[in-house]
């Protein structure tokens, strides 16, 4: 008779510890919370309070605009429909159901993330370039949330933080430039250029250094208010561009850009831009969990699916429509943190105002004024924040040797990238797809070292146990203990671990009359502690409940534009699959499967 042995089936089917709470706890120091809403007075004033926020980033697009030689009125047309385009993405990421959607207001803004691919894009094929790569670099973040779990094997710390990292990187390079604004230093005044990009740059540090509360996060804002005075003061802004802003109709129709472009030489720069906002978004969608349940204690992957998916879908309307790509901003989740509103009604008021601005050229079109100077020193800023945290992200965990060659060898090559343009220039066509930009470059060599140095990475050990008058065998735990902590397991996993273990063993020990003798067996393939623990017997009840890992002991302190991302893309990683146990008997022989993400 063919068919599967009663005895081989699992007796108790795997189980998942929840990640999630079927209720969040609210936290206190909230004005307004995730599910409630604003007097319609405070509701108005948060909306625009954010929608401002938000709008400031339209100079990223602007920078994209002049590298595209982009006409005054096509420019002015652009700028409507990335007000449009944001408006969308910040409905989409606070809807509450669906299947897209965190629910959190986390409004995504144009992000730095895809300013490198979409200058380079601008360049090559002009603003309909720059949007058929966007639509593809939307794709790829949506494909991306789908399998989200199933990319466990490459999403690690190290190449999560070194795609940050090296975004900053290009970020910095671009800023600099227009810092610096080398093209104009014949000029008499050229001192005077300088002085005022250095002078938006030391504000916007200064207020991030010694500033409070909401001032402290909205460094970029108060130092593009300054940076603007400064540059009226000595007459930066041409008289042409004032006369085409004086021009610009108070209410007209924005359109949507004819026709779009693609490059398949530029595929991997928008695919790593892509893989890049995906992670930005699930450390921001984790922030935005922890703000608001203070008994948050794991990721919940399902939501964040959701908040990828929500991003990604932004985007891609995004390019459709004839804009560059976008990513959830951690500054305005940190902005949220810091007034304890974090109510997603207030991400519907403000898509609401950002919509009815893009009928409005005149004011849509405001930050097309902004000097070169201004905007590259405002990159600057932001760039430093995505540097240091793409460093600390990459060292949140113990590296071994395999971790120090996979940081230095693809850091080095994304470098090189900067240093020696002429020569990946020189390379044959076929490889210019995958040496087209720094960030692409540096992941695929991420990627592939991290997959290479798998080979022969897990670690094994098998520990012996018994039990004798009901008492528990210590020294078999404690021989636990020293092989994980030799393998440097995170301590709060290996904590959790040893627990479980612990309990099991008394377990056993107290509900059989006799001795058990049995094995651990424990495995680390450096994405995965698993423990087998076998015996002779029979199973006689459910297993005891996993431990939970305890809340953490406070949320960390959002103290810069970029926390948000750093720190719940630290938390994000660190709980990406929740512990797994399965119990089978087969033969008088039990097996208790113990799996946990490190």
């Amino acid at each position: 008779m063919s068919g599967t042995d009663p005895e081989d089936a699992p007796v108790e089917s795997a189980e998942r510890n929840s990640a999630t709470r079927s209720h969040r706890i609210r936290p206190r120091n909230l004005v307004f919370a995730v599910d409630e809403r604003p007097p319609a007075r405070q509701l108005l004033l948060l909306g625009l309070q954010y929608a401002i926020l938000d709008a400031i980033y339209l100079v990223l697009v602007a920078i994209i605009l002049r590298h595209a030689h982009a006409s005054q009125a096509a420019s002015i047309n652009a700028m409507g429909i990335a007000c449009i385009a944001i408006a969308v993405g910040i409905a989409l990421q606070a809807l509450p159901r669906g299947p897209v959607g965190s629910g959190y207001l986390a409004p995504p803004v144009f992000s730095a993330t895809y300013l490198g691919p979409s200058v380079l894009a601008a360049e090559l094929g002009g603003f309909p370039l720059v949007c058929g790569m966007t639509l593809f670099a939307g794709l790829v973040e949506v494909l991306v949330g789908l399998a989200l779990e199933r990319l466990r094997i490459v999403i690690t710390p190290v190449l999560s933080g070194l795609t940050v990292f090296v975004v900053g990187l290009q970020l910095g390079i671009v800023g600099i430039g227009e810092t610096l604004d080398v093209v104009h230093e014949h000029l008499p005044n050229y001192p005077l250029h300088l002085a005022v990009a250095f002078g938006t740059l030391a504000i916007a540090v200064g207020l991030s250094i010694w500033g409070r509360g909401t001032v402290r996060m909205t460094g970029t804002m108060l130092g593009l208010v300054a940076g603007m005075a400064g540059a009226v003061a000595i007459g930066l802004i041409s008289p042409d561009r004032l006369a085409s802003f004086g021009q610009a109709h108070w209410l007209a129709l924005p359109r949507p850009i004819g026709g779009v472009t693609f490059n398949l030489t530029l595929m991997p720069a928008f695919a790593a831009a892509g893989i890049a906002a995906a992670m930005r978004t699930a450390g921001v969608v984790t922030t935005c969990q922890r703000l608001n349940d203070s008994g948050w204690r794991r990721p919940d992957m399902g939501n964040i699916r959701k908040g990828v998916l929500a991003d990604g879908l932004a985007t891609l309307i995004s390019g459709a429509l004839g804009a560059p790509g976008m990513s959830t901003a951690p500054s305005l989740v940190g902005v949220s943190s810091s007034t304890g509103a974090t109510s997603r009604v207030i991400g519907f008021a403000a898509a609401g105002i950002l919509f009815l601005v893009a009928f409005s050229p005149k004011i849509a079109s405001l930050l097309l004024l902004v000097p070169h100077e201004v905007a590259g020193a405002l990159l600057v800023f932001t760039s430093s924040f995505m540097i240091a945290g793409g460093m600390e992200i990459m060292l949140s965990r113990h590296s071994d040797t395999r971790t120090v060659y996979v940081i230095g060898i693809s850091t080095l090559l994304a470098l090189s990238h900067a240093i020696f343009p002429a020569y990946y220039q020189g390379l044959p066509k076929a490889l210019h797809s995958l040496s087209g930009s720094a960030l692409a470059l540096g992941l695929i060599a991420a990627i592939l070292l991290t997959l290479l140095f798998r080979i022969g990475a897990g670690k094994r050990a098998t520990i012996p146990w018994r039990t004798w008058d009901r008492q528990l065998p210590d020294a078999a735990v404690a021989a636990l203990r020293g092989h994980a902590e030799g393998w440097k397991i995170p301590a709060d996993v290996l904590e959790t671990a040893t627990g479980n273990v612990t309990d099991l063993l008394r377990y056993l020990a107290r509900v059989h009359e006799y001795a058990l003798a049995g094995t651990i067996g424990a495995r680390f393939d450096g994405q995965e502690f698993s423990l087998d623990i076998l015996y002779a017997g029979e199973r006689l009840a459910p297993l005891p409940s996993a431990h939970e890992p305890s809340a953490p002991a406070g949320m960390d302190v959002l103290d810069n534009e970029e926390s948000a991302a750093v720190l719940g893309l630290k938390n994000f990683l660190r709980g990406m699959s929740a512990d797994h146990k399965q119990l089978r008997l087969r033969r008088n022989r039990v097996r208790v499967r113990l799996r946990y993400d490190t």
